[in-house]
C-alpha cells in the first residue's frame, strides 16, 4: 500500500489540532458617570484616536471653558468637521474609579444610547486589559479592578494581591452600526509618550510637562 507524505497543513486539519472559528464579539459598551449627568454607555473603541463628546453633553455638563484647537477631523463619509474645542480633564467615573481624560467636543447629533467614544489613551490611563475571546475588559487601579464581561451581572470590584486574577464582572453591551470619527493627526499625537522628541510631532501641540496640549 503506498503511503502518501503530508505537509504540516494537512496535518493540522486531519488531527484536529486547528483552533475553532470564532465570530466578531462586537465593540465593548461600559457604563460610565460624569458630575451632573444621569449613567451612560461609553464606546471602548481601540481603533478611535480621540476621545469624542458631542456639544450637547458638554453644555449638560458645565464643564470649564474649551482649549482652542486646529485639529480637524474626517467623518467615515468623507466629510470634514472642525471641533467646538477640547474639555480638559475630565474626570469620568467608571464602577467605583474616577479617571482623568481630555475630550474633543464636535457639534453633532449623538446617538443618544452612546454619546461618548474613549479612545486608547483612556484605556492606558485605566490600564486596561482587553480579553477578546472571553469579551472582558478590565480596568485596574493598584491592586483593585473591575471587569466588564458580555455575559456576566454587575458587582463591585474588591481589592486583590493579584491584578492578573479577575474579581468581578458587570455587564457589557454590544453595540451596532455607527459612524466613528478618524483623527487625520492620530498616530502623530499617540506617539508623544514614547518618543516626545519625533520630528513627525509639532511641538506647538506638545507641553513639555508631559500633557497632549491640542491647542
Amino acid at each position: 500500500m503506498a503511503r502518501t507524505p503530508m505537509n504540516e497543513h494537512c496535518s493540522a486539519i486531519i488531527l484536529n489540532k486547528l483552533p475553532r472559528k470564532l465570530g466578531d464579539p462586537g465593540k465593548f459598551l461600559i457604563p460610565c458617570e460624569f458630575p451632573g449627568m444621569d449613567e451612560c454607555l461609553v464606546l471602548a473603541n481601540l481603533g478611535a484616536s480621540i476621545n469624542l463628546m458631542p456639544l450637547s453633553v458638554w453644555e449638560g455638563l458645565s464643564l470649564p471653558e474649551l482649549t482652542l484647537t486646529c485639529m480637524t477631523l474626517e467623518l467615515t463619509d468623507r466629510s470634514v468637521s472642525k471641533p467646538i474645542g477640547i474639555a480638559k480633564d475630565v474626570f469620568v467615573k467608571v464602577g467605583v474609579f474616577h479617571f482623568p481624560a481630555d475630550f474633543v467636543v464636535v457639534d453633532f447629533e449623538p446617538d443618544p444610547r452612546v454619546p461618548l467614544i474613549l479612545r486608547r489613551c483612556f484605556l492606558k490611563t485605566g490600564r486596561a486589559l482587553i480579553d477578546v475571546h472571553k469579551g472582558e475588559l478590565t480596568f485596574r487601579i493598584g491592586n483593585e479592578a473591575i471587569t466588564y464581561n458580555l455575559d456576566h451581572t454587575v458587582s463591585n470590584p474588591t481589592p486583590y494581591d493579584d491584578p492578573i486574577v479577575l474579581t468581578t464582572s458587570p455587564t457589557l453591551t454590544l453595540f451596532g452600526d455607527s459612524d466613528f470619527l478618524l483623527f487625520e493627526e492620530a498616530d502623530a499625537f499617540l506617539g508623544l509618550e514614547d518618543d516626545p522628541d519625533s520630528p513627525k510631532i509639532n511641538p506647538f501641540y506638545y507641553d513639555p510637562e508631559g500633557r497632549h496640549s491640542l491647542a
